[in-house]
């Protein structure tokens, strides 16, 4: 018995620290670096679609219609809204005050995830359209900060063909929101500024960013519709089937602001759904990335099969110093446990000295262990079979 307790503890042990090690290095790696690119130069010659898949919108889209056209980019722009479920009294005021192409439809849950359906149908009405070059993706709340296409506009000029935009929140009302912040910012420097020091594609967000319309197009009629989410597989898409090598980046000067949830109930379906997304999409796509990088030796493919496996960051947080409290307690001639804790917290106080988050962090302290145990709920939900190819909307309040 001993033994086989003695082998669970090196399993989960090894387990713990070779990921709390790959955590504390992306971490330090991508909180140091900065997008690099020529801030002088002008890109004139794009022609950008502006994206709007508009599920049951509510007044924030009128901020988002606004901010787009008060900021317009100084190159030819389009701005294509597709309304699903929509309160007549939003589109009617949308159609009033702005000028756009805009289109009404609803999907059915029962044929998969119905905002891949929406951007499936999005990808068919714009097929014909030859006079764009590029697609920017953005959310029904998504507002745009003055500089946002300015930014892109001029990383677009370095020669760029894929660049992730950065989100922010309105406003931190709450524990909740602040948890929904940090997490963002987690992923920001972990999954995108990392791999943009060396040169990797950086992971999609699911919007705020602009891509070249062929890839975009391609990307987009490939993803499954039995996947609960988008960004993943259609990062895959690109990473795993792109005949090109997309030259890309990820900047935190380009600003979009929407509201986070401040209701623990959103935040459950919403971690449901990456969750589930994550998970799901790993062992979907496993066999598939490993024998990509046998085959090519891309070390940003095994990366990215790395990083898909990691495990939910608030559960680590949680189980770690448990576990490392017991190590010391009941074999302390071994450090697994120890170790994991200190690449874990020398990774987190960088962080957060880094980013500026530490009073962020300390207001949601009181609410972690309601916020923890509401993902640990969320992480069991996540094999139901219920939950494969619907896409969990995650409303709030306007």
């Amino acid at each position: 018995m001993d033994k086989l307790i003695l082998l669970l503890y090196f399993i989960l042990g090894g387990y713990l620290l070779f990921y709390c090690t790959y955590f504390m290095s992306t971490l330090v790696i991508g909180s140091f670096y900065k997008t690099k690119y020529d801030q002088h130069l002008t890109n004139k010659h794009d022609n950008w679609l502006i994206i709007i898949p508009a599920y049951n919108p509510n007044s924030i889209l009128l901020k988002v219609l606004e901010s787009i056209y008060k900021f317009s980019p100084k190159n030819d722009y389009q701005v294509f809204v597709l309304f699903q479920n929509a309160d007549q009294k939003i589109i009617d005021k949308s159609i009033a005050n702005y000028t756009f192409e805009h289109d009404e439809k609803s999907f059915d849950p029962k044929l998969g995830n119905t905002y891949v359906q929406a951007l499936k149908y999005i990808n068919s009405s714009i097929k014909n359209k030859e006079d764009f070059t590029h697609v920017i993706l953005l959310d029904k709340d998504n507002i745009v900060d003055e500089n946002f296409f300015s930014i892109l506009a001029t990383i677009r000029a370095n020669g760029f063909e894929y660049i992730q935009g950065k989100r922010l929140p309105l406003a931190l009302k709450n524990g909740v929101a602040s948890y929904d912040a940090i997490s963002e910012e987690l992923n920001n420097v972990t999954l995108r500024n990392y791999k943009a020091a060396l040169n990797w594609m950086p992971e999609l967000t699911g919007s705020a960013f602009i891509i070249k319309q062929n890839l975009f197009y391609n990307g987009i009629e490939n993803l499954d519709l039995k996947n609960p989410g988008m960004d993943k597989n259609l990062f895959l898409e690109w990473l795993l089937n792109s005949k090109e090598n997309i030259k890309s980046t990820y900047t935190d000067k380009a600003l979009v602001y929407e509201e986070k949830t401040d209701d623990i109930k959103v935040l459950k379906q919403q971690r449901t759904r990456w969750f589930a997304e994550q998970y799901l999409t790993a062992f979907a796509y496993s066999k598939k990335l490993i024998s990509r990088f046998i085959k090519t030796g891309r070390l940003e493919i095994l990366d990215y099969t790395i990083s898909i496996f990691r495990p939910p960051r608030s559960v680590v947080y949680l189980i770690l110093p448990l576990f490392f409290i017991l190590e010391r307690i009941f074999i302390p001639q071994y450090y697994l446990f120890t170790l994991s804790t200190l690449f874990l917290c020398i990774g987190t106080v960088l962080f957060l000295i880094k980013r500026k988050l530490v009073k962020v962090f300390l207001s949601f302290i009181f609410s972690a262990p309601k916020i923890i145990i509401s993902n640990i709920r969320s992480l069991s939900n996540i094999f139901n079979k219920k939950i494969s190819g619907i896409f969990i909307h995650t409303e709030r309040n306007s």
